[in-house]
């Protein structure tokens, strides 16, 4: 329910620091009421067949069909805000978008996409800003992919 308050704090906004305040500020409130660390337990093949049914076996953020061998059970409530090992608590992802949603409150998984979509049209439609922020992206992007790579030779090995 507090999506709604959200959007209005976002809609009242007026600088930049403001906008960087309001971020700052969500994170804060999210680690102060992270709980203590509970031990994970796994879901049982028949649990992980039921999360996956839950969207006809497609993720539930991007969509993509996804199988029994290739889905990660998402956390509806996280683990460190308090959420239960039950399957209404988990829905279906695929490993891109649940590394991505992480343990961001649905609060900061809005400004992230509305800051994602902004980014899109300016990469899209300005010559100069939307071509710097464009080459910071794809850099950076880079770096992630080489300490992957890196990651898995030192498995390999």
């Amino acid at each position: 329910m507090s999506a709604p308050i959200e959007l209005n704090l976002l809609r009242s906004i007026k600088t930049g620091k403001g906008l960087i305040k309001l971020i700052t500020n969500l994170k804060k409130s999210r680690r102060e009421n992270k709980l203590g660390s509970k031990k994970r337990l796994a879901l049982s093949k028949k649990q992980r067949e039921l999360v996956l049914e839950k969207t006809n076996r497609r993720c539930h953020i991007c969509g993509i069909e996804l199988d029994i061998n290739n889905f990660q059970a998402d956390h509806v409530m996280s683990h460190s805000a308090g959420g239960m090992h039950l399957e209404n608590n988990y829905l279906p992802s695929c490993s891109t978008c649940n590394n991505y949603r992480w343990h961001y409150s649905s609060e900061e998984i809005q400004i992230i996409l509305k800051l994602g979509v902004w980014a899109k049209t300016k990469i899209t439609n300005d010559p100069v800003f939307g071509v710097e922020m464009a080459n910071e992206f794809v850099k950076y992007e880079m770096s992630v992919r080489k300490r992957k790579r890196a990651r898995q030779n030192k498995k390999t090995e």
